[in-house]
């Protein structure tokens, strides 16, 4: 190959590499940026990331920037009279009339700020309020009511009551129980701005709507087991000397008819709401013979036992004590004259035998003759 060819073939190739992209720009849109946009097989401009518009020659923002524009992609050039990071300030306020037709006049105060000099009578921000009936006269509103004219411009003022309260101003405590909320023949009680509801045993929550088991609200009373039975309510096994449903009453001072009637009265009260035939079949329960027997108040107590034993036998002691002391000084005083009367005997023989030959009267006078002469 010599060097004309090889020039030549130089110059195809480099005219494929230049001119080839040339000739597609060729066909694109007339003004379409020749960097922010492209051409691919058809005449549309398309536009580069950061750039937008039918030539691709206009920035897209900062994302948000309101009253702003860019040069570069990204940018937020505030207009004149905005500012911020997102030209969302206005620097002059008062340019846009924000003060109403009763303020004199507006003053920016920097920064995007203003002030409105409201005229006599007129208040708030943008001088649109009037001094009415609640600020002239005061609020008339009870009970944490609040006051209502308009913005000043009603004639008179009026009340928004709090929850809980009516009236002209509020003065009115509603009774929150009328209609009863409580549910499942839970009792309702008024307690100002609310209620309460005190639920039936089986029954829970603020309206008494909650079914839960009825041994889980503890309802057997002076360690009574309770036992709860699907759908019949509950039971209560009471300890001795306790009866009732609930075991509330204790049966040590108190007769069997009594508990009887306490039963009864009670069972209207105690039993769930709902379970009606269980219920009168309560009100109808009498005690059996065992639950007589066990419930029969005693003549003695133990511990009265327990003193009557005691002092029987200090008393035995006393008696025994008593009856020991006198045998014993009747006894000592009966031995004694025993041996007096031995010896005096022994000195009356000794006496007559010392005078066999005389004739010798002797009386011998005894204890006992003696005792009875002092008597």
């Amino acid at each position: 190959m010599d060097s004309h060819t090889a020039k030549y073939l130089g110059c195809f190739f480099w005219a494929l590499v230049v001119c080839l992209p040339l000739a597609q720009g060729a066909d694109c849109q007339p003004g379409c940026h020749p960097v922010n946009g492209f051409c691919e097989v058809s005449s549309e401009c398309r536009c580069r990331p950061g750039w937008q518009g039918p030539l691709c020659d206009q920035c897209v923002p900062f994302p948000g920037c309101l009253h702003g524009t860019c040069v570069k992609p990204g940018q937020c050039m505030c207009e004149e009279g905005w500012i911020g990071s997102r030209c969302d300030t206005v620097v002059h306020p008062c340019s846009s009339k924000p003060c109403s037709n009763y303020s004199k006049n507006c003053v920016e105060t920097g920064n995007g700020g203003y002030t409105c000099l409201c005229a006599q009578g007129y208040m708030g921000k943008n001088c649109h309020m009037k001094r009415g009936p609640c600020i002239v006269n005061g609020s008339p509103c009870q009970n944490g009511g609040s006051c209502l004219d308009d913005d000043g411009f009603a004639p008179y003022a009026s009340c928004v009551c709090s929850p809980g309260f009516t009236g002209q101003f509020c003065e009115l405590d509603i009774d929150d129980c009328e209609p009863n909320p409580c549910e499942n023949g839970g009792t309702c009680t008024d307690i100002g701005k609310s209620f309460h509801c005190s639920c039936p045993i089986g029954y829970g929550g603020v309206l008494c709507r909650n079914r839960i088991p009825a041994c889980d609200s503890s309802p057997c009373e002076n360690g009574g087991t309770c036992h709860g039975h699907r759908g019949r309510g509950f039971m209560c096994i009471c300890k001795p000397y306790f009866a009732g449903p609930t075991c509330s009453f204790s049966t040590r001072n108190t007769s069997v008819n009594a508990v009887i009637k306490q039963r009864q009265n009670q069972n209207r009260h105690l039993h769930l709401r709902g379970h009606l035939k269980s219920a009168q079949l309560q009100e109808k329960e009498i005690l059996t013979i065992k639950e007589t027997i066990e419930n029969r108040q005693s003549l003695l107590t133990k511990s009265q036992v327990i003193c009557f034993m005691v002092l029987s036998f200090l008393t035995c002691l006393v008696v025994l004590g008593t009856t020991g002391i006198i045998f014993f000084s009747k006894f000592e005083v009966w031995l004694s004259n025993a041996r007096y009367s031995h010896l005096l005997h022994k000195e009356r023989d000794c006496f007559l035998k010392a005078n066999d030959d005389e004739n010798v009267s002797v009386n011998i006078i005894f204890p006992e003759k003696i005792n009875q002469g002092n008597e």
